[in-house]
């Protein structure tokens, strides 16, 4: 097992994704398959073609999704929406189309090339209602009670203090606001908890009772688990996992 200190694991994981950022693959050989890039994999975590074919294609080959959370997040015109990990951009971009000119998309990343890139292609796409922010999920730059929506794909699992990453998405979120998040999840046996599983998502990832219990722990209600899929990873799972802040 891993002795490494959260610093160490989040310097580990920023590496990683500069890597993806540069085009690079965020799946190891630990994950026992090669991850696709591009549209082949966005096509297989559940976005349609017709909804991705707008989008630049540095930002679908820079993807390290899971899942589609804004399936079930269902963004509404004029809303807020939080990506956490927000990576080269996608489900912000996607986001914004569902919000519209009168609302605000906000990715946070903490990786530099990962926010540059997002930034370029916010630029090329014209999408002034889409800010990106350099901070941790542990500690949001995001001001209390601002944000309707909270998405992230396939990144809580990174986070060495999850606990941080629930009680601060329920600060930001406004009463009745909508946590909707696509993550790994662990099922079964497997994983030695190296630092490349942690980079592959997977010496990270909570069972689906303890991601529903954090939640719970945080505040939030009517947290449960709204899509299963499988993982690369044996003994793992990609979930698409739903709560909501109390009005």
């Amino acid at each position: 097992m891993t002795t490494k200190s959260p610093d160490e694991i989040k310097s580990a994981v920023r590496a990683t994704y500069t890597q993806v950022a540069q085009g690079a693959s965020c799946c190891g050989p630990s994950c026992g398959a090669p991850m696709d890039t591009g549209a082949v994999s966005i096509g297989r975590i559940g976005y349609a073609p017709e909804r991705v074919g707008a989008i630049p294609a540095a930002v679908l080959e820079s993807n390290a999704g899971c899942g589609n959370p804004l399936a079930h997040a269902r963004p509404k015109a004029g809303e807020t929406v939080l990506d956490l990990g927000s990576g080269g951009g996608l489900d912000c971009f996607l986001a914004a189309q569902e919000v519209g000119p009168q609302g605000r998309v906000i990715g946070l990343d903490m990786t530099d090339a990962m926010l540059q890139k997002a930034e370029e292609n916010r630029r090329k796409l014209g999408l002034a209602q889409v800010e990106f922010r350099k901070g941790e999920m542990e500690a949001m730059p995001v001001e209390s009670g601002a944000v309707d929506i909270i998405i992230s794909n396939c990144v809580i699992n990174l986070s060495p203090d999850k606990a941080a990453v629930f009680r601060e998405s329920f600060r930001v979120l406004r009463p009745g606001g909508r946590f909707v998040v696509s993550d790994v999840v662990k099922t079964g046996e497997g994983g030695e908890g190296s630092m490349e599983e942690w980079c592959a998502c997977i010496a990270g990832a909570l069972t689906p009772e303890d991601y529903l219990g954090g939640l719970r722990a945080a505040g939030f209600e009517e947290a449960e688990i709204v899509e299963r899929k499988p993982y690369i990873a044996q003994g793992h799972e990609s979930n698409i996992i739903r709560a909501v802040k109390p009005r």
